[in-house]
């Protein structure tokens, strides 16, 4: 069993959020008949889900808590484009944090301009844009790349959910690419994806050096993780209103369908559900949360909302405690 680290040319561990397994303090038990729990196993995508079971677990607060176990095999859904292969070509998004126009950027030639403006190598002479893919280890810094990790449609992943959401003592305030929860296809999803210089344990550019890794997004908001497991930074289902928002007309998420209303669309490692609302309400609380009748729950639940507006717009914390080692891939 792996612990997923994004490698960006030098050491950045994402198994501080990302923790494997421990499977000492897991018993698989029966799944209870006679109560009702926010998570059951028809909500998720039958072709993608390879099985669902309630363990025993551990939570964050040290409590001992029923949680389903629930395994997906990777990649389900379609994804990039990614990088573009010529300065002349429009692929992704990114969050460009160098000095010449920061923000939310779309991997075409304006943004490969500005990054060349900054003292970054990315384009070539020929006009041909420096790619990576991990398959040939860490990422280099002779020059400057931007990150497109190749898919491995070959792995499992199992996320650790409580069966009954607990509510914490305090907000988990979610740090740049730490684990969300999962999308109902069993995709994962995290927080802000790293930015091209400043991400987790960056150090300044290219990790002290002189050059930089970027890592690209597709238009709905996804990329592959170095291991080859694709995931989330943005909550897909409304990602076109948030590129509008902000001010992007280049690309468009065409690989999801765009919610008209109201619609379930994962949960949080709290327990809790995650939607997508057409038009975002009003009434959020401090984590992007409301408590409200859906279709699936029709007496009211907890829940959190993507918004419509911001990049990226994944809930920023969380109310609920999560299990120990909530997410693990092999």
């Amino acid at each position: 069993m792996k612990q997923s680290t994004y490698i960006l040319g030098f050491p950045l561990l994402l198994s501080l959020l990302l923790l494997t397994c421990n499977t000492d303090d897991e018993v698989i038990v029966d799944i209870p008949t006679d109560e009702a729990f926010l998570i059951t196993e028809p909500l998720f995508n039958s072709s993608s889900l390879v099985s669902f079971e309630m363990i025993t677990a551990t939570l964050e607060d040290g409590t001992s808590a029923e949680c389903f176990q629930i395994t997906f095999t990777s990649n389900p859904v379609e994804n990039g484009p990614f990088c573009p292969e010529t300065i002349n070509d429009v692929a992704g998004m990114g969050f460009y944090d160098g000095a010449t126009n920061p923000g939310l950027r779309v991997f075409a030639a304006e943004l490969l301009n500005d990054i060349e403006a900054d003292g970054y190598n990315m384009v070539n002479a020929d006009g041909t844009v420096n790619i990576d893919d991990f398959t040939s280890g860490t990422p280099s810094l002779d020059q400057s790349n931007c990150l497109a990790a190749a898919a491995n449609d070959n792995l499992l992943l199992t996320f650790i959910i409580p069966a009954e959401p607990k509510l914490a003592n305090t907000n988990n305030v979610i740090s740049e690419v730490e684990l969300i929860g999962l999308s109902l296809d069993g995709i994962p999803i995290n927080g802000d994806p790293p930015s091209a210089i400043n991400g987790p344990a960056m150090g300044g550019p290219g990790g002290g050096g002189s050059e930089i890794n970027f890592p690209s997004l597709d238009p709905c908001g996804g990329h592959h993780d170095p291991a080859g497991y694709y995931h989330w930074h943005f909550i897909p289902e409304v990602v076109n209103q948030v590129l509008e928002a902000n001010g992007i007309t280049e690309i468009a998420c065409t690989n999801v369908t765009q919610t008209t209303g109201v619609q379930l669309v994962g949960f949080a490692k709290d327990g809790f559900p995650i939607y997508a609302y057409a038009a975002e309400p009003t009434d959020l609380d401090d984590c992007g949360g409301r408590t409200a009748e859906t279709d699936e729950y029709p007496d009211g639940v907890y829940h959190y909302v993507a918004s419509t507006t911001a990049a990226a717009n994944v809930p920023k914390c969380l109310k609920g405690v999560a299990a120990n080692n909530a997410f693990r891939y092999e």
